[in-house]
């Protein structure tokens, strides 16, 4: 593969990403999907590997190649999507026996910018040269490196990519080309540039956006009506999920709500939501997620637990706290706690804790 040293790597990727020299998270509406931000350059040369191989731990197995390590990394949430900007080198990810454990079930897109990325199937991995996409099945073993790349990457939920393209079968390891994916890759660039400055009102309309440039690059013919049918369904899934955020604080809210709402019938609420454990669960999970940021945004930081639970639709501070600790690992207080470090000092275990809660909603 063609290698990207150090010293050029960096002044290439200056023409499309912005390296923050420090990461801030939840300071405005602009910046409260920031998952986080990870430059190999910051540690010491002998722990930046060991930092970065914690990072990814949850879902890949990091080895170095015969290239200089570096690796430089920044990511946003959108609704059930994670938009990563991307430069590495040195590196091979595998997942090999962890699919049958870590519970992924999503897709991720790798479009290369500068470089060539090696990724595929494992043990059919393939060259992606600049202006190439590719698509992984994280349900199926996979492996990519590079020895030195440029690339946007973007973790999808799996019914987001049966909405672009119907059918999901041999899409794992599916190489877009240059040509094909051109207004797809316009798109990417454009959202990596302007998402630090996007509105979270305007996420829902930039994934509908993503999945109907994704359907174009992969099926440049039309998408049929089987992709036509996920895609009425997507957008219906998307409707309640807005609706349920809007009426987070109404501790009664009920399935009775939704369908006086929407229109939609019992049976069809159940049948968008089986996936994830029903209707009730999505509900509890939204408030999770979002009393997860507030405990990082530090505008709420003179609410306590007691103050913020009720706003959430919480029954009280300990019914907050007995789910939060569930659905993340740890106590909100103590969640709070290392986000204040990491907003002056970023730890890759604040980074690996949000990026694994983001994973979540994926599924």
């Amino acid at each position: 593969m063609q290698r990207v040293r150090r010293g050029c790597g960096a002044r290439n990727v200056g023409r499309f990403f912005c390296w923050p020299e420090r990461t801030s998270y939840g300071h405005g509406a602009c910046r409260v999907s920031e998952i986080f931000v990870f430059d190999s350059a910051a540690y010491d040369p002998d722990v930046a590997f060991a930092r970065y191989c914690d990072l990814y731990a949850r879902g890949a197995d990091v080895e170095r190649t015969d290239a200089p390590f570096y690796a430089r990394v920044r990511s946003w949430r959108l609704e059930r999507t994670i938009v990563f900007a991307r430069e590495y080198g040195g590196i091979r990810h595998r997942r090999r026996e962890r699919v049958e454990s870590d519970g992924f079930d999503h897709f991720v897109l790798s479009h290369v910018i500068g470089g060539e990325l090696f990724a595929g199937p494992d043990g059919h991995a393939m060259t992606i040269r600049p202006g190439e996409s590719v698509l992984l099945d994280t349900c199926e073993p996979s492996e990519t490196g590079a020895d030195g790349v440029v690339q946007i990457t973007v973790s999808l939920a799996r019914d987001a990519v049966r909405a672009a393209v119907g059918d999901v079968q041999g899409l794992h390891g599916y190489r877009i080309g240059e040509r094909e994916g051109g207004l797809l890759a316009a798109f990417l660039r454009a959202l990596v540039e302007q998402m630090p400055h996007l509105p979270f009102a305007a996420h829902s309309t930039i994934t509908r956006t993503l999945i109907d440039l994704l359907s174009v690059a992969v099926s440049p013919l039309g998408s049929g009506a089987r992709a036509e049918f996920y895609r009425l369904e997507h957008v219906r899934f998307e409707t309640v999920r807005r609706l349920i955020e809007a009426n987070i604080g109404v501790a009664d809210f009920s399935v009775q709500h939704i369908t006086q709402a929407t229109g939609i019938s019992r049976a069809g609420l159940y049948r968008l939501f089986e996936s994830s454990g029903g209707v009730n669960r999505f509900i509890q999970q939204c408030r999770l997620q979002q009393l997860r940021e507030r405990l990082d945004n530090r505008v709420f930081d003179s609410l306590s637990l007691a103050e913020l639970a009720p706003t959430l639709g919480f029954a009280d501070e300990s019914h907050a706290s007995r789910l939060f600790k569930q659905a993340f690992g740890i106590p909100p207080g103590a969640y709070r706690a290392i986000s204040i470090r990491g907003a002056q000092d970023p730890a890759v275990e604040m980074m690996a804790r949000r990026w694994n809660s983001s994973l979540t909603e994926l599924r």
